[in-house]
């Protein structure tokens, strides 16, 4: 089973590779062809990556989350899953150059350095919890995809307020699309982190018999949620659009995500496992 395991470290770096140069292509040829192949090499490759973390799931009995390159491969496969869906969802690729090339590097890195150790965390075996962290990284992983895609309608809008017709116009699509696939990823983001925020209270509430802890990372983490969620909700209904959005959409994510990283700094006894 080892060697079956290895066998999908070596091959995965250079799927993702492979697609990310398919998609490289795409940019600046625009090729029907190559937009199709790109699209079929990247179902394949996410397939293959979900056979890969169930294997090792089930062999090393955990989580695939056990140490920083693990998660990394995890993160790569959540950023490729929900880039996937917005592309089929508005029927746009030209955008996966950008992320498939951060989940080729990201997987690379797992890849080169990850080493596999017995579970001797009862946490990372537990199916709720495990459950629970999946919704969480998927959802932050789209909510960032989002501030991309309003990082991409900037440069474009920029391109053109100037004049410059250079690649960055050639290769992106319309504004207009720009923005869809942004408020698409964004809602995505915040129904998954949603469902993951729940499924952590459920857990706890398992483990020990609290629905709410009064814990400081659990109480900013649902607050940070709540705020970002009225602000989408304010940006849904103020039909809020263009570039007033995308930077709305990128200041609310660095927010967001500084307060996340902030409130690793507390002490906590519930979310120390890597």
């Amino acid at each position: 089973m080892y060697q079956i395991i290895q066998s999908f470290n070596v091959l995965l770096p250079l799927l993702y590779g492979g697609v990310f140069c398919l998609y490289f292509l795409f940019f600046f040829q625009k090729s029907d062809l190559l937009g199709k192949t790109a699209s079929k090499g990247l179902m394949i490759t996410i397939v293959i990556h979900l056979i890969h973390l169930l294997i090792q799931g089930y062999h090393y009995k955990l989580f695939p989350i056990a140490t920083v390159f693990a998660a990394l491969s995890m993160l790569s496969l959540d950023i490729a899953l929900i880039y996937y869906f917005i592309e089929r969802k508005v029927k746009e690729g030209r955008t996966g150059i950008f992320f498939l090339g951060i989940a080729f590097s990201f997987q690379l890195v797992s890849s080169m350095f990850i080493s596999y150790k017995p579970n001797t965390n009862d946490l990372l075996s537990n199916p709720i919890f495990g459950i629970h962290t999946t919704f969480t990284i998927l959802g932050i992983s789209a909510l960032a995809i989002a501030a991309l895609y309003s990082l991409m309608y900037l440069m474009l809008a920029k391109d053109i307020k100037q004049h410059r017709f250079g690649a960055i116009y050639d290769g992106l699509p319309s504004l207009e699309t720009l923005e869809i696939m942004a408020r698409f990823a964004t809602g995505a983001g915040l129904i998954l982190l949603g469902i993951g925020i729940f499924l952590g209270h459920l857990w706890a509430y398992r483990v020990i018999g609290y629905f709410m802890k009064l814990d400081p990372k659990i109480i900013i983490s649902d607050i940070a949620w709540f705020a970002y969620l009225l602000g989408w909700i304010h940006v849904h209904f103020r039909r809020v659009r263009g570039l007033r959005m995308s930077i709305l959409s990128i200041i609310g994510f660095l927010i967001f995500f500084i307060t996340l990283i902030v409130v690793n700094f507390f002490e906590s006894t519930f979310h120390q496992f890597i």
